[in-house]
């Protein structure tokens, strides 16, 4: 895949998040404060990052081609998503059923908002500077960015992610529910603890268990290699509808064969 040299003006509000200046002042002091956030909680939230006239783009242009081009998720998936440890003494393929539409990278619009993101220099460079290490795309054919829409009923069981680090983007807020709930720093525990990852994949309420509302325009920077997460079931007509774009600190990450073929129905 190709990384040309994008125009974020139309599609990334800079005055109030200047990622094409970060030496400047400005920019400093965003990388300062969204790293301590990110060493913290291991999550970075940007309310008002994208400009509305891009959100209303590609919610438009998602709920189109997801119809036609997205694949149909129903099934339950394993919480490490193939990537758990060999010797780790848990059964984890502790999930509900659940259901989902995603997009995937190669179905994407080449003129969509979410590609000139996912291509941008400055982007990928205030990511480096969050996380404070290396951090390349992922060249995942599919999964490197990938559109999700739910619809009523629809939701994410908890997992973990295969790439280390994703951005999320929130596109399209539901009536009710799309509730993006993480466990900061769980994986360790859950590797170990047979009990508490079926306990939580059960219902019940883990103690350091966050909520983010589904806010259009919004940013989150998550490592969701280490951090379980979900989201909560979606409610009413509108669906909800978000992108993401996976990072990893080695250059060509890819996906595993059982996350290709469960979420997109196709291994390329």
């Amino acid at each position: 895949m190709t990384h040309a040299v994008t125009n974020l003006a139309p599609v990334v509000n800079l005055e109030k998040y200047p990622v094409s200046e970060l030496d400047g002042p400005a920019g400093q002091a965003l990388v300062d404060e969204a790293r301590a956030s990110f060493n913290d909680t291991s999550l970075v939230v940007l309310d008002d990052f994208l400009r509305p006239e891009a959100v209303r783009q590609v919610a438009k242009r998602s709920l189109k081609d997801a119809e036609s081009l997205g694949f149909r998720f129903t099934g339950s998936n394993d919480v490490f998503l193939g990537t758990g440890e060999p010797d780790a003494p848990v059964h984890t393929q502790v999930g509900r059923e659940h259901t989902k539409t995603t997009l995937a990278y190669d179905r994407i619009d080449e003129s969509s908002p979410l590609k000139a993101l996912f291509c941008s220099e400055p982007v990928l460079a205030f990511v480096r500077r969050v996380v404070g290490g290396p951090v390349y795309r992922s060249a995942d054919p599919l999964g490197a960015m990938t559109v999700h829409v739910h619809h009523d009923g629809d939701e994410q069981d908890w997992h973990f992610d295969v790439s280390q680090y994703t951005i999320v983007l929130h596109i399209l807020a539901p009536e009710s529910g799309g509730v993006l709930e993480y466990v900061p720093r769980s994986r360790a525990q859950a590797e170990q603890d047979q009990a508490a990852l079926r306990a939580i994949a059960g219902g019940e309420r883990h103690p350091l268990v966050h909520g983010l509302p589904t806010v259009p325009g919004t940013l989150v920077l998550h490592s969701g290699r280490i951090s379980m997460h979900r989201v909560t079931p979606v409610e009413g007509a509108t669906p909800r509808i978000s992108a993401t774009m996976s990072y990893n600190s080695a250059p060509d990450g890819q996906l595993n064969e059982y996350t290709r073929s469960l979420y997109f129905g196709r291994r390329w």
